[in-house]
């Protein structure tokens, strides 16, 4: 089988995070010095770190890892930086991210909800205009 230049280096890249989590044990460590530490990945960045390709594909890796069934165990992220998670984190863990994608759903229906009365007559007899312009450019 025969794989692409970006595959194998996608793929020696997340080998190489996982494995230096791993010799992390159950130490938070930032993640700049997570793409610091592993040659892998990019050194330079000209904005700062949060909006560098470093920390993007850094990110776009531990989704993947997560997603993978190469990898046993689970990376999580937050304040302290990222690690391999104990039992207790990954429930904490879990139940964070789910909270986020209930309060963005939440917002999304409100949204949807407020986009669908247009052209709607309320109680007073006006016609709601939920949007700009005439929907022509």
């Amino acid at each position: 089988m025969r794989y692409d230049k970006d595959y194998v280096e996608t793929v020696t890249r997340q080998e190489a995070l996982y494995r230096f989590l791993l010799s992390r044990g159950d130490r938070w460590t930032s993640m700049e010095q997570t793409t610091d530490s592993i040659k892998q990945y990019p050194c330079i960045f000209r904005t700062t770190y949060h909006n560098s390709g470093a920390r993007r594909l850094l990110t776009r890796d531990i989704e993947e890892i997560n997603a993978s069934d190469l990898y046993p165990k689970v990376i999580i992220s937050g304040s302290k930086g990222i690690k391999l998670a104990n039992e207790d984190e990954f429930e904490e863990f879990i139940m964070a991210e789910l909270a986020e994608i209930f309060r963005k759903l939440k917002r999304v229906r409100r949204v949807i909800k407020k986009g669908r009365k247009d052209q709607q007559i309320d109680l007073e007899g006006e016609i709601r205009e939920a949007f700009i312009g005439d929907g022509n450019g």
